[in-house]
C-alpha cells in the first residue's frame, strides 16, 4: 500500500453515467440517468469515482479501514486532483473553489483507527488544489448499522437522517463531498441532503473507488 503502488493503480477510463457516475455505458446528463439512478432525485449535482473497488484498490482500502494500515493519502489526492483537472474538468470549471468536506465516520471508529480515510485524502486534496478543507462541518447524529454487508435496498433507510451540519457551522455554497467508496450512493445522498438543508447549493461527490457488480 505504498505511494508508488497507488500511483500505478489503473483508473476507470470507460464510459460513465453523467449523473451518478456509475460505471456503465455512457449516459448523457439529459437522458434522465442510468439504471442505477433513473427516476431518482439526486441531492447532489454529480458523482465521480476514480477506481473500481476491486483488486489492489479494494485490498488497500480494506487494509486501511479494518487492518489499521495508513493509506497513501497524498498519492491518492494527486490522482484525484489530476482527474479533477482532466476528465472531470466539466464539473470543476476555472474559478470554482468548492470546500472539501469528508464523510465523517463514527467516533468510536475514529478512536480505534486514529484516522478517517476520507479525511486524510480530503486534507491532501484540499492542500494540493488550494481549496478550503472543512472536516468538522458534517456530523453523524446517530449510529446506524454498518453499511458494509447490508443489501442495497436497505442502505438508504439505514443512513436516512443520519447526518447533519454541525450546529453553528457556516456551510459553503459549493462543496466537494469526499468518501472512500461509492456503493449504492445512500451515504453520499444522506450527507448531501444534510448539507443542502444547511445552505449548500452545489455538491459534487468524489470517491476514491466505486463498487462494481
Amino acid at each position: 500500500m505504498s505511494p508508488r503502488a497507488a500511483a500505478g493503480w489503473r483508473a476507470h477510463e470507460g464510459p460513465i453515467c453523467a449523473r451518478c457516475g456509475d460505471f456503465v455505458a455512457a449516459v448523457p446528463a439529459d437522458a434522465g440517468g442510468c439504471p442505477a439512478c433513473a427516476g431518482s432525485r439526486l441531492p447532489f449535482d454529480a458523482a465521480r469515482s476514480l477506481f473500481a473497488y476491486a483488486g489492489p484498490v479494494r485490498d488497500a482500502i480494506r487494509a486501511a479501514k479494518y487492518g489499521g494500515r495508513r493509506a497513501p493519502a497524498a498519492a491518492l489526492a494527486l490522482r484525484l486532483h489530476e482527474a479533477i483537472g482532466g476528465r472531470w474538468a466539466d464539473l470543476f470549471p476555472d474559478g470554482f473553489r468548492p470546500a472539501v468536506v469528508p464523510v465523517p465516520i463514527r467516533p468510536w471508529k475514529y478512536f480505534r483507527r486514529g484516522f478517517n480515510l476520507p479525511g486524510l485524502v480530503g486534507r491532501a486534496l484540499a492542500r494540493r488544489a488550494g481549496w478550503p478543507f472543512l472536516p468538522l462541518v458534517l456530523q453523524r447524529v446517530r449510529d446506524p448499522r454498518p453499511q458494509a454487508g447490508l443489501p442495497l435496498a436497505q442502505r438508504s433507510e439505514n443512513v436516512r437522517e443520519g447526518f447533519r451540519a454541525a450546529p453553528g457551522a457556516a456551510v459553503p455554497s459549493a462543496v466537494l463531498l469526499l468518501d472512500d467508496v461509492y456503493t449504492s450512493g445512500a451515504t453520499a445522498a444522506a450527507c448531501a441532503r444534510a448539507l443542502k438543508r444547511a445552505g449548500a447549493e452545489s455538491i459534487v461527490v468524489v470517491t476514491v473507488a466505486r463498487a462494481v457488480v
